[in-house]
């Protein structure tokens, strides 16, 4: 086309060809413009009526697929395991079909514990019951730990061991570490042997989603500052990709502590400010207690959504009474 352009024999010739090309060339440009982001990360050339960008943030980008994403519940050994519920444990693995039914998405179980007596998972044939029934009903199975930081090779051992688990195939769907014990360690060499862990827990499970269970700052930072102080925020920011605060507003008898939906959201809201994220992810646990009502769950669930939150769950199964499920069903799954 371009050596066409340049030869001139006539007048309404060349006329033609040079609109040819300018057209051309247009097209070329509008074809150029890079197509919009669907969340855009350059600011409008018009910032007086653009909407607002959100937040630069360097968490990972969680799903709503996420299986801290929705509604959940929990389990701890003392429920479910031989172990430690006894030769018949309390709750069994038909449960998750009642579980199901009560729009619970995902199940927040302990298969193992950081006692010597006890070096592997716990009750393997129950934790397999559980994850093919969750599985088959579309739910998914979170495994959590709780390290009381004094045997850091064999926390790792342990976790290792619930994300390699399989029965049928089927394995966990993430690991989440429990960080609340405190009373076996000295504060210094406590923080190193958190940092230590986590380390080595995100070098050998690059692959799986591993949550944060966190004190609720509210506790740490105003009521009982002398609880975990100093506790490593900024060490642990980018080695876990949820942050699950346990935001139990049934714990509190202060004055102004114990409305559900102020205390979720100062929690999630001060877990944001440690991480120096506003968009940090977040799945928050609430409760605990069969006294609480259906507006104090339906204002946690509200709190939670108007913060952006992937999930809300409650602990723990047995003591939730079975109208907190209705009232947190509508929660809205948006992230930030």
């Amino acid at each position: 086309m371009g050596r066409g352009a340049h030869r001139r024999r006539s007048n309404h010739r060349v006329g033609g060809l040079l609109l040819g090309v300018l057209l051309i060339a247009v097209l070329v440009v509008v074809l150029a413009e890079p197509v919009a982001e669907p969340r855009g990360d350059r600011p409008s050339a018009d910032a007086t009526t653009a909407p607002s960008e959100p937040p630069t943030t360097t968490a990972p980008v969680v799903e709503e697929t996420s299986p801290y994403a929705g509604v959940g519940t929990w389990l701890s050994r003392y429920r479910f395991t031989r172990e430690f519920g006894g030769a018949v444990p309390p709750v069994t693995p038909a449960v998750v079909d009642t579980m199901a039914e009560a729009g619970i998405r995902t199940i927040y179980l302990q298969p193992a514990a950081d006692d010597p007596r006890y070096p592997g998972l716990l009750s393997t044939d129950v934790l397999g019951d559980f994850l093919v029934r969750a599985h088959a009903r579309d739910m998914q199975v979170v495994a959590w730990y709780l390290p009381r930081f004094g045997d850091i090779a064999g926390d790792l051992r342990r976790l290792e061991a619930i994300a390699e688990f399989r029965v049928d195939g089927q394995g966990f769907d993430a690991v989440a570490v429990d960080i609340e014990f405190t009373d076996a360690v000295a504060l210094a060499p406590r923080n190193a042997a958190l940092i230590e862990l986590s380390q080595q827990l995100r070098a050998a499970l690059p692959d799986v989603e591993l949550g944060a269970v966190v004190l609720p700052p509210v506790v740490t930072d105003v009521l009982n500052s002398g609880y975990w102080p100093e506790f490593p925020w900024a060490e642990l920011r980018d080695l876990y990709d949820v942050w699950l605060p346990m935001a139990y507003w049934s714990n509190r008898s202060e004055e102004g502590f114990t409305d559900p939906h102020w205390y979720v959201t100062e929690n999630i809201e001060r877990v944001r400010r440690h991480l120096d994220d506003p968009c940090a992810t977040v799945s928050v646990i609430g409760g605990y207690d069969a006294q609480e009502t259906s507006d104090d769950y339906s204002a946690m669930a509200r709190a939670a959504t108007e913060q952006q939150a992937i999930g809300v769950s409650i602990w723990d199964w047995p003591t939730t009474p079975p109208s907190a499920w209705p009232a947190v069903e509508d929660y809205d799954v948006s992230g930030c």
